[in-house]
């Protein structure tokens, strides 16, 4: 199945690139502009939302395709979502030989989510990922089969042999 990335999808990445209608210059040459778009060359024109989001739509392309291709079996849509924002924020290299990847692709939904958390113990860590990383996860696991959770007080009883 060829899935795309959904307005939701897209709005999760808009919001943690942020907004900027103004070129800003990058460390290593080009421009960030509109909601993480890099120009090449010279600085170029403000750009308007709506300029910004067709430019992300644009941008968001190639990642779809690369999860796309990546993928062995079937995902919910909002697990697609939450994967092109995560290829999108750590490139295509490391989406294809992340752990995220290889347990989706193992079928293990809950596992997959929690190694997005990997990418923020492996990367300099700041508070705008560490908040990126857990509303993929949490658009990850939106569309999983709830199962009942045991709280403080209901706990479960093990039996004597388990208590060893």
């Amino acid at each position: 199945m060829r899935y795309s990335v959904s307005s939701r999808g897209l709005a999760l990445i808009r919001k943690f690139e942020g907004f900027r209608a103004a070129p800003a210059p990058l460390p290593g040459g080009g421009w960030l502009v509109g909601y993480g778009h890099v120009r090449i060359g010279a600085a170029g024109a403000r750009v308007t939302k709506t300029e910004a989001a067709e430019l992300l739509a644009l941008d968001a392309a190639p990642f779809e395709r690369v999860v796309n291709r990546a993928l062995t079996g079937a995902v919910e849509q909002s697990q697609f979502d939450a994967l092109v924002s995560f290829a999108f924020s750590v490139g295509e290299s490391a989406f294809l030989a992340s752990e995220v990847l290889r347990e989706v692709n193992a079928g293990n939904a809950v596992p997959a989510a929690y190694a997005m958390d990997a990418d923020v113990r492996e990367s300099e860590f700041t508070h705008a990922l560490l908040l990126r990383r857990a509303a993929e996860k949490a658009m990850f696991l939106k569309d999983s089969p709830n199962a009942a959770a045991p709280s403080a007080l209901v706990r479960l009883r093990r039996s004597p042999a388990e208590r060893l």
